[in-house]
């Protein structure tokens, strides 16, 4: 009964099973060729042909590792808090301590709405544009009175206005071009670009004393932006755009510093509450909260430095073992000739 125990605890603890099974693949694989070769060729060359042969199969697949960032692999990249700037004007950043945040004059921007109406983009006009009664789907209206179907119109035109520049971003982005001067330098980030920093947002939002958000639906995601970093592919690349941009970047050995900003804002307290059976409200940004400013670094990690030290570590094991042989083959072979020498 105690045994079963044993191998139960065993089976369970993830670490352990992990060794376990390590160890039975020493023992079973480089073992059973280390027994064949000290069998054939002597304890002492079997032990270094063996050792040869396993950091030169260590050297490959660290390289493997290190290329691809993969297997036993470091820290990854991740954003990191610089600092939480609160504003009452429309992203005003002038308060931020990152020098590079106060060039930031978003609220000198239209809102994306006006720039939907304002233009002759039919994409954007047909997903953000004016709302009536003749826009919306004849079947979406099948039963309802006159009076819910105001109420749906006044509320999608309310979500329209509401349009972020993100938003439009991702649909419309010739739009945004026309005013990228007035981002002072940064770029700004559609909703789908900026999935891992509106994340990262998230969390340090929830977790600071400063704020009460309980999750991140307490707050709307507003824009994002980013600054610095490599430079990447330009707009509609081609082929030898994206070997070009490969190849630049793989020579650039040192990597500029990038920050990024994500910008949220309470919601309205209509859109926390959730009616049973309905699907949940849009989420409004209540305009009269302050607009907070989330500044962000990008921490690069040490994704490829342990394999690269696995790599270059084993290749050297591999070479002085490698070297040892070689000594080894030329000592025998002259006390062979030797041996012939003295024969004859």
């Amino acid at each position: 009964m105690q045994m079963l125990n044993v191998i139960a605890g065993l089976a369970w603890d993830p670490q352990m099973r992990g060794f376990m099974a390590v160890l039975t693949g020493v023992v079973v694989l480089i073992g059973s060729v280390w027994i064949l070769l000290s069998t054939n060729s002597g304890t002492r060359l079997g032990t270094l042909i063996t050792l040869s042969a396993f950091f030169g199969w260590m050297t490959i697949l660290g390289i493997v590792w290190w290329m691809y960032g993969i297997g036993y692999k470091g820290d990854p990249p991740t954003w990191q808090q610089v600092e939480i700037v609160a504003s009452v004007d429309q992203g005003d950043l002038d308060l931020a301590a990152l020098d590079k945040a106060n060039v930031l004059r978003s609220e000198a921007l239209p809102s994306a709405y006006d720039l939907v109406i304002d233009s002759d983009n039919a994409v954007a006009i047909a997903e953000f544009g004016p709302v009536t009664r003749e826009s919306l789907p004849p079947g979406d209206l099948v039963g309802m009175s006159d009076s819910e179907i105001d109420l749906i119109v006044e509320q999608t035109q309310a979500a329209h206005e509401a349009t972020t520049l993100s938003e439009l971003g991702a649909i419309a982005p010739e739009l945004i071009d026309e005013d990228a001067d007035a981002f002072g330098g940064w770029r700004l980030l559609t909703t789908a670009e900026s999935g891992e920093e509106q994340t990262s947002a998230g969390a340090f939002l929830t977790e600071s004393s400063d704020f009460d958000f309980g999750s991140t639906g307490d707050f709307r995601i507003l824009n994002a932006y980013t600054v610095g970093g490599k430079e990447g592919l330009p707009d509609d690349p081609n082929r030898w755009d994206r070997i070009y941009t490969q190849f630049k970047s793989a020579i650039t050995i040192t990597h500029p510093t990038r920050y990024g900003i994500i910008q949220v804002q309470r919601v309205t307290p209509e859109s926390l509450v959730t009616i049973p059976g309905e699907a949940p409200p849009r989420a409004m940004a209540d305009t009269s909260q302050p607009i907070i400013s989330v500044v962000m670094v990008r921490d690069l990690g040490n994704l490829r430095v342990l394999p690269a030290l696995v790599a270059i570590g084993s290749g050297l094991m591999f070479l002085a073992l490698v070297y040892m042989l070689h000594e080894r083959d030329k000592e025998a072979m002259r006390r062979r000739a030797e041996f012939e020498t003295e024969t004859t």
